[in-house]
């Protein structure tokens, strides 16, 4: 018998207020939130880390994040006691994007 496709992914950008952010404090917290990932991931939740960006400046950190559904985003960040001041689907468009036009 034929398995049926899982429902796709979505994806979700969490803003994380976070005063007096630096590199060193946002790479410290890395490995905290791919533990988290990693044990969801053990317990047969889909979730990524996609990515995150730091903006100092702006005391602001935005991660992309891959998962079925807020509610596992928002779990995520609780396990990686990580700030998530919002967190809103996202379409990321990564790489190279090419148009109608330039295809073969």
């Amino acid at each position: 018998m034929e398995r049926p496709e899982p429902d796709p992914i979505e994806t979700f950008l969490v803003e994380r207020y976070w005063p007096d952010v630096d590199l060193a404090q946002l790479q410290a917290a890395m490995p905290r939130l791919e533990a988290a990932v990693g044990a969801m991931a053990a317990a047969g939740q889909r979730v990524t880390h996609l990515g995150s960006i730091l903006m100092p400046a702006d005391q602001v950190v935005f991660s992309l994040i891959a998962a079925d559904d807020e509610s596992a985003v928002r779990e995520l960040n609780e396990r990686a006691a990580l700030p998530a001041d919002r967190i809103a689907r996202a379409i990321a468009l990564m790489g190279a994007v090419i148009s109608t036009n330039d295809a073969p």
